[in-house]
């Protein structure tokens, strides 16, 4: 019995997350943190973990109870932290609706994921100092970013670990109504 390690997502277009990089991510030193790259960057709706493939139909069924689910927009902004390890971008107008997609997403599927906050990695903290990492963390706030998105479907994806980080594969999308 193989397992896939799998999260559901909403993705952004090329551009959006050649924005991000190139006006936030640029600015992580190379030192002391692991950049989230370019081609994964996206907000995690659920963490399933390691995950057998062959259930994955199952939750495509259960995935798909969500097609009715209203699309909207939200805006990414807001350089924050979780405890001075991962450096994130929030959302701000649409994070009840994230909130919401996340919780029936979870009711769907059959779990529980009560700590859950919309976020965008952008870096986990390797070894950068306290000093270190306010100072990105300042920096990268400076910036004012904001870019509004449309949440039009979600997807599950897939995780695959290798030495130079995550490898993300789509296994399916979940259009919104």
């Amino acid at each position: 019995m193989e397992n896939s390690r799998l999260f559901f997502a909403v993705n952004f277009s090329e551009e959006l997350k050649e924005k991000i990089f190139n006006e936030l991510a640029v600015e992580i030193p190379e030192k002391g943190f692991g950049k989230t790259s370019r081609e994964n960057l996206h907000i995690t709706l659920v963490f399933l973990g390691f995950f057998p493939k062959e259930k994955i139909p199952g939750l495509r069924e259960k995935a798909m109870q969500l097609k009715n689910f209203k699309g909207f927009e939200a805006e990414l902004c807001e350089i924050r932290h979780f405890k001075g390890r991962i450096l994130w971008l929030g959302i701000g107008k649409g994070s009840e609706e994230v909130k919401l997609l996340a919780k029936k997403l979870c009711e769907a599927i059959g779990i529980d994921e009560e700590n859950f906050h919309a976020h965008v990695t952008l870096a986990r903290n390797k070894s950068a100092t306290k000093k270190e990492f306010d100072a990105v963390l300042e920096k990268l706030g400076a910036k004012n970013f904001s870019e509004k998105i449309a949440v039009k479907s979600l997807e599950l994806m897939e995780s695959k670990l290798s030495p130079k980080g995550s490898i993300y594969k789509k296994v399916f999308s979940v259009e919104l109504g």
